[in-house]
């Protein structure tokens, strides 16, 4: 990509929703290749079967800095052993970028160049992580029960908080001193 930010929806929606000929050259194309292991096949075939999710990107930003580019984007989980259930859920993707210098190849260059053509450095995926929401996840982890198990969950929270700020009251007010011992007298002119 040269210009991530602009090129990455279309690299993501062939990734999720194209034929699998165009999801392999789609890898070929924006990821960088695994030397020690056989990822890209593995990642095919991930992409492979989560085609049926539907992936829109609200947003990216890349950080230039850092080579990261962030995406955010909403998505509907299918779960395959519940038929009719679907789960929106937001997300945003991580993506570590590398930026390389393409290989310059004898093909590109004509008998008649007299100089040959400079070509700008692309930028290629070389890991991904993506971060979901827990109450998100939750969701399509326990269809139905998800949102009520993460409502009785932050209820449950909330109540252990204040009860650790109750329980430790006396010792605050033990190591402060007294509300009445700490206020400051304003002089007066």
């Amino acid at each position: 990509m040269e210009h991530p930010v602009k090129e990455i929806g279309g690299v993501i929606k062939s990734l999720t929703q194209g034929s699998p000929d165009v999801q392999e050259s789609t890898l070929r194309e924006y990821f960088l290749p695994m030397p020690r292991s056989r990822i890209h096949t593995a990642v095919f075939l991930l992409y492979r079967r989560d085609k049926s999710l539907w992936r829109e990107v609200d947003s990216a930003a890349f950080d230039q800095k850092s080579g990261l580019l962030y995406v955010s984007i909403r998505q509907t989980f299918a779960l395959w052993f519940i038929p009719l259930y679907k789960a929106p859920v937001k997300l945003v993707s991580v993506l570590q970028l590398t930026q390389l210098s393409p290989e310059s190849s004898s093909e590109d260059e004509g008998p008649m160049d007299s100089k040959p053509r400079r070509q700008n450095p692309r930028y290629y995926i070389a890991s991904q992580e993506d971060l979901y929401p827990v109450n998100d996840c939750i969701q399509f982890l326990c269809p139905g029960l998800g949102p009520f198990l993460w409502t009785i969950w932050q209820l449950y929270s909330t109540w252990l908080c204040v009860m650790g700020s109750l329980l430790f009251l006396p010792v605050y007010f033990l190591l402060n001193g007294t509300p009445s011992k700490t206020k400051k007298r304003i002089p007066k002119f």
